[in-house]
């Protein structure tokens, strides 16, 4: 019996293992369109950045491994975003908008802010922030990273799409 419930429980881990959605996947998923406010109204369109590679990172200010991130995503806006890179940080804070300015102030964040909501969570199978979630120059997802510390399989990832 003891041995019947360890091997049940080792294939369990096992195959749990592998639903993280950490990697790339061999198949091509094109990204969801959306239309989301930044933090000063203005709309902003995901397929206005068609013919550029997109990041997408969805965070929240209550959330410390979000917070943690922060100086990871601004230094890949300076180093990469001259060479067609676009930031998008997604926040999904829901409401109060005045707090995430200063947040944003605060931590010196200059990449663009939206304000997300519970329809791109799902458009994007947020499940865990932070995530990312790269885009090709076509929109196809090419990866997506829950949690902190993807940034250097983003860079990675820059060489071969920019």
């Amino acid at each position: 019996m003891f041995r019947t419930t360890v091997v049940a429980a080792l294939i369990a881990v096992f195959a749990l293992s592998g639903c993280t959605d950490r990697g790339d996947s061999s198949e091509k998923v094109l990204s969801t369109n959306f239309a989301l406010q930044d933090l000063n109204g203005k709309t902003v369109n995901l397929t206005n950045f068609r013919g550029r590679v997109v990041l997408l990172d969805f965070w929240a200010t209550w959330c410390p491994p979000c917070r943690s991130s922060i100086p990871a995503m601004e230094q890949l806006h300076k180093e990469y975003s001259a060479k067609g890179l676009v930031l998008l940080g997604i926040s999904l804070d829901h409401g109060d908008w005045d707090y995430v300015k200063s947040f944003r102030q605060e931590y010196g964040i200059t990449y663009p802010i939206l304000k997300g909501n519970d329809d791109i969570s799902e458009q994007y199978m947020v499940r865990t922030i932070p995530y990312l979630v790269l885009l090709d120059k076509e929109g196809v997802v090419r990866r997506r990273i829950t949690g902190p510390g993807g940034e250097d399989t983003i860079k990675k990832d820059l060489q071969g799409l920019l």
